[in-house]
């Protein structure tokens, strides 16, 4: 993730004109082949590891835990379970805070920049020492998700160092973009937008294609272990639907229910 600039418009009338060809732009989103697109890229690649070539996803309860090692344990915990909260009332996912450590599948640690290394060897597993390197030098944070063969996600892990996520003015971001992520949505990219996974782009909180995004991920035609063909088939059939092309109109819109950006305001 990296932080951006502001552009300041010299003119109401460059304001205009730019608002509204932004506004005809943001009709490309809703078309069925650019979703389509869109979730092959987001699912079946990996970030920090190439081509997967499977989809992942959840098929159990999530049950998870925070690991809090700062002075702002309530804000972080009131963060997690509001977007939590918005991703299960998208996905219909059950997803609540573990009552056992042996029943945590997914472990939310807010720590510090001069402990990352270690956290990321200790709680993400992560022994290369130069696969971490890299990683601390690209990212502000960072998740893990263990999947099977199958491409059931077993469990996974997300580390916020927390004065770093602050220095970049990406808190609320992290939050948001990496407990989405642990979902199956595993790959940042460019070529998708709006999306709280475009790293160049404004958005922070999920956008109306981020909401179809996790919609088609938890559909029950789209399985865990699908590959690209088998995806685009299920894909084609489901984004021709009637009800999901209503879905898909009204994504703007629905997509700020239970949000954590409305939680803000």
């Amino acid at each position: 993730m990296k932080s951006l600039t502001t552009l300041r418009l010299p003119s109401l009338f460059l304001f205009t004109a730019l608002t509204t060809s932004a506004l005809a732009e943001q009709a490309h989103w809703k078309k069925a082949d650019y979703i389509s697109d869109s979730f092959i890229e987001i699912t079946l690649d990996r970030e920090h590891g190439g081509h997967h070539g499977k989809l992942s996803k959840w098929l159990s309860p999530i049950r998870y835990l925070i690991d809090d090692r700062t002075a702002d344990e309530a804000l972080h915990q009131r963060m997690v379970s509001q977007h939590l909260h918005h991703l299960s009332a998208i996905t219909g996912l059950d997803i609540k805070p573990s009552t056992h450590p042996q029943k945590t599948n997914l472990r939310i640690i807010f720590g510090s920049e001069k402990d990352l290394d270690q956290a990321l060897l200790q709680d993400l597993g992560l022994n290369n020492k130069q696969f971490r390197q890299q990683i601390i030098h690209d990212s502000v944070c960072v998740a893990r998700v263990m999947a099977s063969p199958q491409g059931e996600i077993k469990a996974a892990s997300v580390l916020i160092p927390v004065d770093r996520a602050r220095a970049h003015g990406k808190l609320m971001s992290c939050v948001v973009e990496e407990l989405t992520q642990v979902l199956g949505l595993v790959n940042d990219s460019s070529r998708v937008y709006p999306s709280i996974f475009n790293d160049r782009s404004f958005n922070d909180f999920l956008s109306g294609l981020d909401y179809v995004l996790l919609k088609l991920l938890y559909e029950p035609a789209i399985k865990a272990g699908m590959d690209q063909v088998s995806l685009r088939q299920q894909l084609k059939l489901i984004l021709s639907r009637p009800a999901f092309v209503s879905l898909i109109d009204s994504a703007e819109q629905a997509v700020q229910q239970d949000s954590l950006e409305n939680w803000l305001n």
